[in-house]
């Protein structure tokens, strides 16, 4: 008889029984119904009767550490190995003798390269992906390469199978429907969505946790406080302008980027310091801390101008803790035990990227959505740090808009669009910059689409026109560049080598990413984790519609350059100057 730390619901215990029976399964729990202690004790069970002796978990960088604790806990027999550390340490761990090897999906990406890499150089007798969003575009490096894996078993672990569209819901399944050695390539139709409902496993808490406290969510809408609403009002005149004067030249990513400026001003004006919604917040957070409640707070950027640094500093009377994709995984950690372990913290502030999945946060009942990301699944996600079990309190949820503002426009068109996909998963989810068309986005502006833009966003160049640019550019000024294959090319496009006057070779390596919207911080990880060890090697980004402030505080600390729009026109004038 097996003795288990804690006892298991009934829904787990039907859940755990599902992944012994099937090879294949798609999880898709909500949030905060257990799903990895599902996948743990699953695994031990199937370790023990000798049905598997490897498995590979690739989960967010974030989660190796919870996934190695939850494993210690429900699964204390099986060896464990996470792989970590330099290329030649990753060398060897790929050959370690384990029960089950951990590795973040950046890593995976990084080391998956030819047949007789680690991760491909054995058939696995199963393979999980947490967080398997990670792989709803297709077309992305690590949702390739993970369905090249020679595996027996597929798990798909994910409370948000699909979050924009179906397309991302097929590209989760043909991982998990892998059967000898090859996957069905599935479209948008009835055979998906009939073979969905046969590889899904989904309880929602409301079904099965009648126990939970309940969630109520609270829209707070605020008009700007007096200068704050001034340079509002200076910045979106200012930007319809520029708009204006680039005539046939303007672009979407010109209207994204000047709406993302406006939405920072309505967290922050950055030169009086005023905030409707810190103000208001302020005001809250003094009565939970007289009430001895604790709260979360996410924001979307991470700067010390309009996002989580900046919060951190207007509400520093409260002695609020961080946490963001730029620490460390052992500073996230510690964070994260200090906050559970001294109340004085009354707040905790999150990067919606960072802090949205993984945690267990049931120490704070009331969580801030201080900045929109007009995705209810990823909101969802990120309140479900504290709506999970173990939580003994109601949770209250306040999401904020000002009025008059392009938030409350965004907000008002998406209400009329938003698409119920309760047919398919249970879930509803909208991402702006795939849901607006390039009328309506001009539109809230008062602006009409020019002939020249794609009506919707997804029609961009593939990336290869910028590669092609960037080799001009490189080119123009004496460097050698070699285009790397596209499906080995583990995240660097072109590779520049030149010598210089005292012959020394200098090396280049670029990444081209040609966005819709500001690159991430996943685009900068992925271009540090694949930099050759023991080479002197300069970095660069080129993404023309630039980066999120947390990736461009990453990029500048480790050395990456980057080639934005206005980077690379000056880059091409000067080419042009030296002819």
């Amino acid at each position: 008889m097996l003795e288990w730390p804690g006892q298991l619901f009934p829904f787990q215990l039907e859940g755990v029984r599902a992944l012994l029976e099937r090879d294949r399964i798609l999880l898709a729990d909500d949030m905060g119904l257990g799903k990895t202690i599902q996948a743990a004790a699953a695994l031990r069970i199937l370790t023990l009767q000798r049905k598997i002796t490897s498995a590979l978990l690739v989960v967010p960088a974030s989660l190796i550490d919870q996934w190695r604790h939850e494993l210690y806990r429900w699964a204390p027999e099986l060896r464990l190995i996470a792989i970590r550390g330099t290329a030649t340490d990753r060398a060897w761990q790929w050959r370690a003798d384990a029960h089950v090897v951990i590795v973040s999906y950046e890593t995976f990406r990084a080391d998956c390269i030819g047949e007789q890499s680690g991760p491909r150089r054995r058939e696995w007798d199963l393979v999980i992906l947490d967080e398997a969003q990670k792989v709803k575009n297709r077309d992305v490096e690590v949702s390739r390469k993970v369905k090249q894996l020679r595996r027996k078993r597929s798990w798909a672990m994910t409370g948000t199978p699909l979050e924009n569209n179906v397309d991302e819901l097929a590209s989760i399944m043909e991982f998990v429907d892998y059967s000898d050695g090859s996957f069905v390539r599935y479209v948008p139709g009835p055979e998906l969505l009939t073979r969905h409902r046969e590889l899904q496993l989904r309880r929602r808490k409301a079904d099965v946790l009648q126990d939970l406290p309940p969630k109520q969510v609270v829209s707070v809408s605020l008009p700007l406080l007096r200068h704050q609403q001034h340079a509002y009002l200076a910045a979106e005149r200012d930007g319809v302008i520029q708009l204006q004067a680039k005539g046939t030249a303007v672009r979407i990513q010109h209207v994204l980027e000047l709406i993302t400026r406006l939405k920072q001003l309505c967290n922050i004006d950055p030169v009086s310091g005023e905030s409707a919604k810190l103000e208001d917040l302020s005001e809250r957070l003094a009565v939970l801390k007289a009430e001895g409640h604790r709260a979360l707070l996410f924001s979307q950027y991470t700067d010390d101008r309009f996002g989580v640094a900046a919060v951190a500093r207007l509400l520093a009377s409260y002695k609020p803790l961080t946490y963001t994709g730029g620490m460390s995984g052992t500073e996230r950690d510690s964070v994260i035990q200090q906050f559970k372990s001294n109340p004085d913290h009354l707040l905790l502030i999150l990067s919606l990227k960072a802090g949205g999945v993984g945690l267990n946060l049931q120490e704070a009942s009331y969580v801030f959505h201080i900045d929109r990301w007009w995705n209810p699944a990823v909101e969802r996600q990120a309140e479900d740090r504290s709506h999970r079990m173990g939580q003994t309190f109601p949770v209250t949820v306040y999401k904020y808009t000002c009025v008059n503002t392009i938030e409350e426009r965004i907000e008002q068109l998406l209400a009329g669009k938003q698409q119920l996909f309760d047919e398919i998963v249970d879930d509803v989810s909208l991402d702006l910059a795939s849901r607006l068309n390039a009328n309506e986005l001009f539109g809230l502006f008062g602006l009409e689409r020019p002939n020249t833009v794609p009506t919707r966003l997804e029609s961009r160049p593939t990336g290869l026109e910028l590669e092609a640019r960037c080799d001009r550019i490189l080119a123009s000024r004496g460097w050698n560049v070699e285009r790397t294959a596209r499906s080995h090319d583990g995240g660097v496009d072109l590779i520049a080598t030149k010598t210089d006057m005292v012959g020394i070779e200098q090396i280049l390596h670029v990444q081209c990413k040609d966005h819709a919207r500001h690159a991430g911080v996943e685009v900068v990880r992925e271009l540090l984790g694949i930099l050759p060890p023991g080479q002197v090697v300069r970095a660069v980004i080129a993404a023309p519609g630039g980066l999120t402030s947390e990736a461009s505080n990453l990029a500048r600390q480790r050395g990456v350059t980057l080639w934005d729009e206005e980077a690379l026109t000056r880059l091409e004038e000067e080419a042009r100057e030296q002819d």
